[in-house]
C-alpha cells in the first residue's frame, strides 16, 4: 500500500487518481447504506473551518475548495460550488449559518469541530486531577456533540451529507503551545470522531431523508500538510480537495 509520505505533492491536479491512489484511499470513506436519490442538481455546499478555508496558509492562495473547483473545470454536470465555510468557524458559527444551505445543493460537505476541540484541550491542559478531567472531557464532548446534532438538524436541505472526521495537525509544530499534550490531544480527537460517527449512523438509521457519510480525513494528512500545527498548506488542501472528489466519484452522487 502507498504511504502518505510517498504521495506527490501534485498528484491532484490532473483529476486523475493512480491506482496507488486508489489503494491509498481505500478505507478512508465510511459510506452509508441507505442512500438516496436526492434530485438531479448538482450543486455542492461547503461549511466549516480552515481545513476548508485555508487560502490564508497556502503559497498559492488556494484553498481545499479552490483546489476542488480547479479538479472540476471540464465536468459537465458541476453547476455550482456554495462555499460557506470560514477560517475559526466553530460547530455555533455553523448553526448560525444553517440558512445558507440551499435546497439547490445536493452535496454539503462539513468540517467543523476542530476550533472546538482547541478551546477543549485548552481547558484541560490546566487540569491535573484525572477524574476533574475525565468528567470534564465527557460534559464537554457531550456539549459539542449535541451541537453538532443541533447543525445538522439546522441543516434543513434535503441532502447527502459529508462529515468529515478532525485530524490530529502536527502539535510537535508549537512545542510551546501543547507541551505535553499530544497523547491527550489525539485522544480527544479520536473520542470527537467516534461521537461523529455514531451520529452519522444513527441519523442513517432513522430513515431521514438525508444521508450522512463520513470522510476520515485523518487517513489523508501527514507532517508536511500543515503550514502551522493546524492549518492545511496547500499539500494538505490538496489531498483533502481529492478525497472530497474520489468520494463523489466512488458514489456516484452528483450522476
Amino acid at each position: 500500500m502507498t504511504k502518505i509520505h510517498d504521495m506527490p505533492d501534485d498528484w491532484f491536479i490532473d483529476g486523475q487518481s493512480s491506482s496507488q491512489d486508489e489503494q491509498f484511499y481505500g478505507n478512508t470513506i465510511q459510506t452509508s447504506l441507505n442512500r438516496k436519490n436526492i434530485n438531479e442538481r448538482a450543486e455542492i455546499t461547503f461549511i466549516g473551518d480552515s481545513v476548508i478555508d485555508c487560502k490564508s496558509y497556502t503559497r498559492t492562495g488556494k484553498g481545499t475548495v479552490e483546489y476542488f473547483a480547479e479538479s472540476y473545470a471540464n465536468e459537465t454536470y458541476m453547476s455550482m460550488i456554495n462555499d460557506q465555510s470560514r477560517d475559526g468557524d466553530t460547530i455555533y458559527d455553523c448553526i448560525e449559518k444553517a440558512n445558507q444551505i440551499n435546497d439547490k445543493s445536493k452535496l454539503v460537505v462539513v468540517s467543523v469541530g476542530g476550533n472546538d476541540l482547541l478551546k477543549l484541550i485548552s481547558m484541560v491542559k490546566e487540569i491535573d486531577d484525572t477524574n476533574l478531567l475525565n468528567g470534564l472531557l465527557l460534559s464537554e464532548l457531550d456539549k459539542l456533540s449535541n451541537a453538532y446534532e443541533t447543525m445538522l438538524q439546522q441543516f434543513k436541505t434535503r441532502a447527502t451529507y459529508l462529515l468529515m472526521t478532525c485530524y490530529e495537525g502536527n502539535l510537535a509544530y508549537n512545542p510551546q503551545r501543547f507541551y505535553g499534550m499530544d497523547y491527550t490531544a489525539k485522544a480527544i480527537v479520536s473520542m470527537w470522531n467516534d461521537r461523529i460517527s455514531r451520529i452519522a449512523r444513527d441519523k442513517n438509521s432513522r430513515n431521514n431523508k438525508s444521508s450522512y457519510d463520513v470522510l476520515d480525513i485523518r487517513e489523508v494528512m501527514s507532517p508536511k500538510c500543515y503550514y502551522n500545527e493546524i492549518e492545511p498548506n496547500e499539500i494538505g488542501a490538496k489531498r483533502i480537495a481529492r478525497a472530497v472528489k474520489r468520494y463523489i466519484n466512488e458514489t456516484g452522487i452528483l450522476t
